[in-house]
């Protein structure tokens, strides 16, 4: 768990998933990369990341059944929520289930690198 630097990018968009990628691998980040929730949650308990950037809408697995296992795998984890059109009941269900913070898509880099800041020092602190 080295300075929490091993991240999951859930995302059923390519394209977000290598802009992901790049940005993240550029700041220092191991990245692992899901396209579904199914895959996630494999990969989430082969390579147990410290941090999941997870899409909320995605087809069959919602993100908000990823973040439910993923909890129940490990509580500690920081989740990153994602969507374009996430809708404030969804986001809130989020929030309440342990959730970091989310962010709406297209996303600002700034600001992901920002709550990815923010996120990091917490789960130091609660380490």
């Amino acid at each position: 768990m080295e300075n929490h630097k091993q991240v999951l990018v859930v995302d059923d968009e390519p394209t977000i998933c290598s802009l992901m990628n790049v940005f993240l691998t550029q700041r220092g980040y191991q990245v692992h990369i899901a396209n579904t929730g199914a895959d996630a949650l494999n990969l989430f308990k082969e390579a147990l990341p410290d941090i999941v950037l997870l899409d909320i809408s995605m087809p069959g697995m919602r993100g908000i059944d990823v973040l439910r296992q993923i909890k129940a795998i490990n509580a500690n984890c920081g989740v990153i929520m994602l969507s374009a059109y996430g809708d404030d009941e969804t986001i809130q269900e989020a929030m309440d289930m342990g959730a970091f913070c989310y962010i709406q898509k297209p996303m600002e880099l700034t600001d992901l690198n920002a709550r990815l800041e923010e996120l990091r020092h917490s789960l130091t602190e609660n380490a």
